[in-house]
């Protein structure tokens, strides 16, 4: 911990919040694809990669995850899947992931910022990583305007 020009204490928490705007991510209909993001805003730790899209926490513990992701769906879809996945993609039985999905049988899903599944997740603080992944049904482009921004962050909220 510090202390700042006003006496306040300001504790050493590991945060990260990163953001895309108006980069013009394509995703391809039917895959996931990992969310790359363009601009660090705060990243305590220097955990991020902007090469890889991925946070290295180096303190173990237990971290809230969560944000919003500006999609431009071309056509309209049936479903949109979002998900903040542990060591990489799960494609087993998706525990080491937090997912949300919106679904439509009727392809009523348009254009819009959807949120990023909030939540816990456990990393060791000696090589795990946290990534975000996004699929729909059609093609897509990811952050495809200025406002309202996609962001994703991170944050401990119990060291173990």
């Amino acid at each position: 911990m510090t202390v700042n020009s006003s006496g306040l204490i300001l504790p050493k928490i590991p945060i990260l919040q990163v953001n895309a705007t108006n980069t013009d991510q394509p995703v391809t209909g039917g895959t996931d694809t990992k969310v790359e993001w363009e601009t660090v805003e705060l990243d305590t730790l220097s955990g991020w990669s902007t090469s890889n899209h991925r946070y290295t926490p180096t303190v173990a513990g237990y971290y809230l995850v969560g944000g919003t992701i500006r999609a431009l769906l071309s056509s309209v879809v049936s479903f949109v899947s979002i998900a903040v996945s542990k060591n990489g993609f799960d494609t087993n039985d998706g525990t080491s992931m937090l997912r949300g999905q919106f679904n439509n049988q009727s392809d009523t899903i348009s254009n819009g910022s959807y949120p990023i599944p909030t939540g816990l997740i456990e990393m060791n603080g000696g090589g795990d990583f946290i990534e975000v992944f996004f699929k729909t049904d059609e093609a897509s482009t990811l952050h495809d305007a200025t406002a309202p921004k996609s962001f994703f962050f991170a944050k401990l909220v119990h060291a173990t």
